[in-house]
């Protein structure tokens, strides 16, 4: 696909911390067009499984993601990158109907939000995103903030390898469905399975880098290392960290007055092309006309789809569309984590070594 530009000029600057000097020069001028495409989302859909909305799928990264996303209509969008558990975040006015941008771009505009330098606490919209970086989290430590399990030995060829353990969102509004407006929303969680993978070479391996002042490295003036960051003695001031973002659930969300019809209309459109997953279930029978309000739940064992309308005088005021990854046995969150429990008790793992990439794109 044509390596085409996004028409925000507030993007474009944003982005220009994030790419080589001679591009920053004119970050707006086209470069040649790659010989072939460069933002793929491949088709994941089975018969015999729930279908999301727009092709997504829990075995969807960040990459991926993003190219699903530039695939949604619209002549004016806007586009929001949020961390989750520190609700700092960012937007752009935007439009991909132009041509879809390489998979590798998103990765420049999460890392043109992490601080990889010393500067102040607060952006211009008063944005600290500099607390992001307390969550890197190093793989020999006990566990996550999160509790889960890490604690890789010291003679683990992977215990000193970083990652954000915090999950990360992609919102774009308004994305039309049934002649309401909704926001879309991405949520995707950091994967120890897939970063096992990545680090063995089995997957796409996201870096990105940040201030070490802004990580939790410990005690700077004793030396000692932190619990999160066990073995923090010869990092350098600028860190690199894995970010092995993937995606969990996908939702669909409007507000306002008057959206009995579209609730009606979502739950019938959705009851029709996932008929097979409803067992006889009437996509409708949970729904109240007279109030506005009802739900829509059914699961084929690897997905969960909800779609709830609440109701209110004069009819439905918000309505859902959830589409979920489940964690059960023999679903992909749960293999992926069986991966990185192998990863981490293996008791000879090996691993290439090559020269450093100089930044998050000379890994993908």
């Amino acid at each position: 696909m044509m390596h085409k530009r996004l028409r925000a000029a507030a993007l474009a600057a944003t982005l220009a911390a994030a790419v080589p000097a001679a591009a920053q020069q004119n970050p707006t001028k086209a470069a040649p067009a790659p010989a072939a495409p460069t933002c793929l989302a491949p088709d994941m859909r089975r018969a015999d499984r729930i279908s999301w909305f727009n092709g997504f799928s829990s075995s969807d990264d960040l990459l991926t993601a993003w190219c699903r996303i530039q695939t949604l209509p619209g002549q004016k969008l806007r586009f929001n990158v949020l961390f989750r558990t520190t609700g700092m975040h960012r937007g752009w006015d935007t439009s991909f109907q132009g041509g879809a941008l390489p998979a590798s771009r998103i990765v420049e505009i999460v890392q043109s939000l992490i601080p990889a330098a010393d500067g102040p606490a607060a952006d211009e919209n008063g944005m600290e995103f500099h607390k992001v970086l307390r969550n890197v989290v190093q793989l020999g430590a006990a566990k996550t903030p999160g509790g889960r399990a890490l604690g890789l030995p010291a003679s683990h060829p992977g215990s000193r390898e970083l990652f954000l353990s915090e999950p990360i969102a992609l919102r774009v509004r308004p994305v039309v469905l049934s002649g309401q407006e909704f926001t879309l929303t991405v949520n995707l969680m950091p994967d120890l399975g897939m970063l096992a993978l990545g680090l063995q070479g089995q997957a796409t391996d996201v870096i990105l880098k940040g201030w070490k002042a802004r990580m939790d490295v410990g005690n700077r003036f004793t030396g000692t290392c932190s619990g999160a960051i066990p073995y923090c003695e010869k990092l350098g001031d600028v860190v690199p960290f894995h970010a092995p973002w993937m995606v969990r659930s996908v939702a669909l969300e409007a507000s306002g007055e008057n959206l009995t019809a579209s609730a009606m209309a979502i739950m019938n459109q959705i009851g029709a092309s996932q008929a097979a997953f409803l067992k006889g279930k009437q996509p409708l029978a949970g729904f109240d006309a007279k109030t506005g309000a009802g739900e829509l739940s059914f699961s084929d064992g690897h997905s969960a789809v909800k779609v709830t309308a609440v109701g209110g005088t004069g009819g439905t005021k918000a309505i859902q569309v959830l589409w979920a990854a489940e964690s059960g046995p023999g679903t992909l969150p749960h293999n992926l984590a069986a991966m990185f429990d192998a990863y981490r008790n293996a008791a000879a793992v090996k691993r290439e070594t090559g020269p450093a990439a100089p930044d998050s794109l000379g890994r993908l």
